[in-house]
């Protein structure tokens, strides 16, 4: 007899999570960034959202000064990530 494991005798369905508010998408006139409204006209704050960036920038290394042949070599790698945050 199999038995079901630990984790799968936690688990439930999810809640459901009822109607998701109606939002439509604008762009401000002055500003040319765009908001969102609700059902009633008006404006919705989603918070704050910045831009990112981010990069992997592979390093390599060869063994002696290309005279001889043989000898190990190793391969690396390194990622950057910035984040800028926008104050809303």
């Amino acid at each position: 007899m199999t038995t079901a494991p630990w984790g799968t005798t936690r688990m439930g369905p999810y809640p459901h999570p009822g109607p998701a508010p109606t939002l439509t998408p604008v762009i401000d006139p002055e500003t040319q960034i765009a908001m969102f409204l609700d059902e009633h006209g008006r404006t919705v704050e989603l918070g704050a959202h910045g831009t990112s960036t981010s990069g992997l920038t592979p390093t390599t290394t060869s063994p002696g000064d290309g005279a001889g042949p043989g000898g190990a070599t190793d391969a690396d790698s390194t990622e950057s990530y910035d984040q800028d945050q926008s104050s809303g």
